[in-house]
Parts: structure tokens; sequence; C-alpha cells
């Protein structure tokens, strides 16, 4: 039983500011504006830390929130920049092995780490109960999830996650409980650091959404992905929990090499607790869950759509398995206010609702899209995708891509992010892409050359009984800013 656990540990974690018998007073982060970099400078901060930091580029939300700490983002690389009374820094996955600055801090033998290594020294998790969540898809919702359904529980968890929580305005946050919620990615940790990054947390409890192929410019194919996976599994301690996503096969092969107790999840017919007669409701959606044993429970979720219900009852698994009782669960659910760029409205105009997506990944596009679909069956719904990540901006999903968005009404695509970056051999082609979706789904789809053009379109039927979902996992050229601010002026000026 977590529950009663709370540890009186703020005052403790300010005395191990140490390294090699000095005090840590100044740290520098390399790639600050990374969504878990920003959060990992803010803990520091708030733990009495001098903090630096440099990107080559910054844009909200974690601007927005470094900002707001009064953490300055210097702009670029400089290997000026870094000097000798600098106790520790921090180099980002985004930074290469010849980053000038990181190289500079080498030169002159100061103390480099990874993040997930500096997460795990100097905040003492371990400490604490680790509950990770790792996977494909949906571990930035789960977890916040995870969070928010502890807080309202009464256990004061820490955490760290790559969204910023709405019912936080954050996305870490540094309590007194025995809990430590962590988003686990299995991207790399840094260039000296080939680990991926949930190998470093250690979980005590971990949650796996689905393992699919992502990444494409670190891992060569699926199964270097799932040598990770595995390697993580293998390592849970006989005690934990691993609570895993039956329908994903890939997954189910890898859980006989769990050490510990293993509860799944999902649709299947044999997952321990599976998902039955979900119902979308005006906000969020309700389900039923049957347990192997028979035993029926209603559940509710805020959050759109049906793979939001399986994130929920993952979330709902392991704080029952922990303690908390189902009433106290099932109201925390409910009281979920999601995650910010995670089918958040951004703006209104007339009946026309903008919203804003992290979708990027086929299976995650398709997801998304069928769950607003069912949600707002009589609004005209509208895709706008940017191939921003390294995988989408490639065309190794080139046909299928083609196929996920039939949920929609129509579908806009962005010019590739960094397109002069890719050899045409290897980019993803927008122009065919948009034939062969109307092609097989009978939708129209154009391929625009610019982000100004698809903000002249939407511009030019707002008002319009439509629901139209921005998806990147960048800026959007200032799309998302533009549709923020200009929606919320439309209230008063009625125009846009």
């Amino acid at each position: 039983m977590i529950k009663g656990l709370i540890l009186n540990i703020n005052e403790v974690l300010n005395n191990f500011n140490y390294i090699d018998g000095r005090v840590m007073k100044k740290v520098h982060l390399i790639g600050i504006c990374g969504t878990a970099m920003a959060a990992l400078a803010s803990m520091l901060k708030e733990r009495g830390w001098a903090v630096s930091g440099s990107d080559a580029a910054a844009y909200p939300p974690m601007s927005d929130l470094l900002r707001e700490r009064g953490i300055e983002v210097q702009s670029g690389y400089v290997a000026e920049r870094i000097q000798s009374n600098i106790d520790l820094v921090v180099v980002g996955n985004v930074a290469a092995r010849s980053n000038v600055e990181a190289v500079r801090a080498q030169e002159i033998g100061l103390c480099c780490r990874s993040l997930p290594e500096t997460l795990w020294q100097e905040f003492l998790i371990d400490k604490r109960f680790r509950l990770v969540v790792a996977g494909t898809h949906g571990k930035t919702t789960t977890a916040s999830m995870l969070a928010w359904g502890m807080q309202s529980c009464g256990a004061l968890p820490s955490f760290m996650i790559g969204g910023e929580l709405l019912n936080f305005s954050a996305n870490y946050n540094l309590a007194s409980g025995a809990g430590f919620v962590l988003e686990g990615d299995e991207y790399n940790s840094s260039y000296f650091d080939r680990h991926a990054k949930f190998h470093h947390y250690r979980p005590t409890q971990l949650i796996i959404t689905g393992i699919e192929m992502d990444h494409i410019d670190l891992f060569s194919g699926i199964d270097e992905i799932i040598v990770e996976f595995q390697q993580l599994i293998k390592n849970m301690p006989k005690n934990g929990l691993l609570v895993a996503a039956a329908d994903c096969e890939i997954l189910r092969q890898l859980l006989p090499e769990a050490p510990c107790r293993v509860l799944t999840y999902g649709r299947a017919a044999d997952a321990d607790y599976r998902l039955l007669d979900y119902q979308a409701l005006d906000v969020g959606g309700e389900f039923a869950v049957v347990t192997k044993d028979g035993l029926q429970q209603e559940m509710s979720v805020s959050a759109i759509g049906r793979h939001n219900a399986e994130n929920a009852l993952a979330t709902a698994i392991l704080l029952q398995d922990m303690g908390f009782q189902q009433n106290e669960i099932v109201a925390g659910l409910k009281s979920f206010k999601g995650v910010k760029r995670r089918q958040e409205i951004i703006g209104r105009y007339g009946d026309t609702i903008y919203m804003s997506d992290f979708a990027h990944h086929p299976t995650a596009i398709r997801r998304t899209l069928e769950g607003l679909r069912e949600h707002f069956a009589d609004y005209n719904l509208v895709a706008v995708f940017e191939p921003r990540t390294a995988t989408s901006r490639r065309n190794l999903f080139q046909k299928e891509l083609a196929t996920v968005f039939t949920a929609a009404d129509e579908v806009l695509l962005a010019p590739v992010y960094g397109a002069d970056n890719l050899a045409n051999a290897e980019r993803l082609d927008t122009e065919n892409l948009a034939r062969e979706i109307t092609a097989n789904s009978q939708l129209p789809a154009r391929a625009c050359s610019a982000a100004e053009d698809i903000y002249d379109d939407l511009r030019e039927r707002a008002g319009r009984k439509e629901l139209v979902v921005l998806m990147s996992t960048g800026d959007f050229a200032g799309l998302y800013a533009r549709f923020r601010s200009q929606g919320e002026a439309a209230e008063t000026r009625k125009d846009i």
C-alpha cells in the first residue's frame, strides 16, 4: 500500500547538490528547449542552482515555461559560453558529438551528464517508487493521467513528463510523496550515452502502451526497438508490476521474459482487464471493464477517444494495484484536464473549432482522427498534417499514411519540415501522398506549398461548422499561435 508513504524528502534533496566534495551551484543545459530538458532546468532552478541554457530554436510551450521561471535561453551554440566555473553541463540528445559547447565542456574537463543520468543523480529517484510509462504511443497522456490520478488520491507525486499537464500548468513537479512518475522514452540519452532513456529510470512499476517502428534516425528497424523494450522488461524487479497492452502482438511476445507480475489490458479477449462498450460523451467517454474473473465495473475518462480510454484503463489498473480506492481513481480520471498540444482546443470562431495535436505516426493519426470523428460526428473534420519528426519526414510510412486519414472529411498537407536537408529518394512525397489519400479514401486531399497557404485557406472558411485539427510536433510555422490569438480575438472582433 503506497498511498500512505509520504516522504518528507524536500529538505533531504537540497543536501545532495555535490560532486567530488564540491557544492554544485551552476549548471548549463545544451538543448534546453526540449520538453524534458526545460523541465529539468526548472527543477534544478527550484533546488537553488544558477541555470543557463542554449538551443538552436525556441518556441512555445517550453520557451514560455522557461521565461516564466526566469531562465534565459541563449540562441545558438557558442563555445566561449562554456566557462570553467560551470559545475555541470547537461547535454541533451539533440546535441551532436560536434556541438561546439559540448566539445568545449569536455576539453576543459567539466562534468557532463545526460538528462536521465542527471535526474537520477540529483533528485534521488532511487529513493522512491518509479512509475514509468513507455511505448510508442500514448505515453505522455498516460503518464499525465497517472500523475494526476495519484495527486487526486492524495499521494503527492513528483513527475517529469514530455508534455504540459493542464491540471498543473507544468510538465514537472517536485513533491514530498513516495512516487516519481516518469515518461520513459526509448530514444537515446545523449551522444555519449547511447542507452535508451527509460533504462536509467529503473522502473518499479511500468506501463507499456505498445511497440511499433519509430525514430528512424536512431533505429534501423523494429528489431532494434524490440531489443530495448526486451531489456527494459527483463530488468524489472521481481516485486515490481508490468501493465501491458494486450492488443500489441510484439509486446505480448516479450511478456514471458518479465520477472515480475504482469497485468494486461485492452480489447483482446484474453486481456486481464478487457475494455468493452465504449460510449462517446459530450466530454470524454465511458466504458465497461471486465476482468478474467468476470468482475465488471464502469469507468469514464475526460479525454477523447477509445485510445484514451485504454490509457485511462492502464492508469486505473496500476493505481488499484497500489491500493487506492476505486472511487478516488474514477474521480481523478474524470477531473483530468488533459495535456497541452494533445487534442487541445486552441481557438474558436463562430462554429469553427481549432485544435492542436501532437499526432505524427500513422497509428497515432488514425486513432486521433477516429476519436474526434466519434465525438464530433456532426462537424466537418479537417485534418492538417505537418511531417516534422525524423520518421514522418521520410518515406518510411508513405503507403501507411495514405490509409490513416479515413475518419476525416478533408486533408491538408504542409510541406515536409526541413525538406532541403533530406535526399529526394528518402523524403516523404506529399504531392503523391495527397493523390493516394484521395484514391484510397475518396477524400479531398491537397499538398500545400507553404504553411501560409494553409492559413489563408482556413481563414477564408472560418465560421463554418468545422473541427480543424492541426497535427505537428513543432510550432507549425506559427500556425498554432496565430489561430490561438486570432480565435480569441474573434470573440470580440467578429472577424479573423
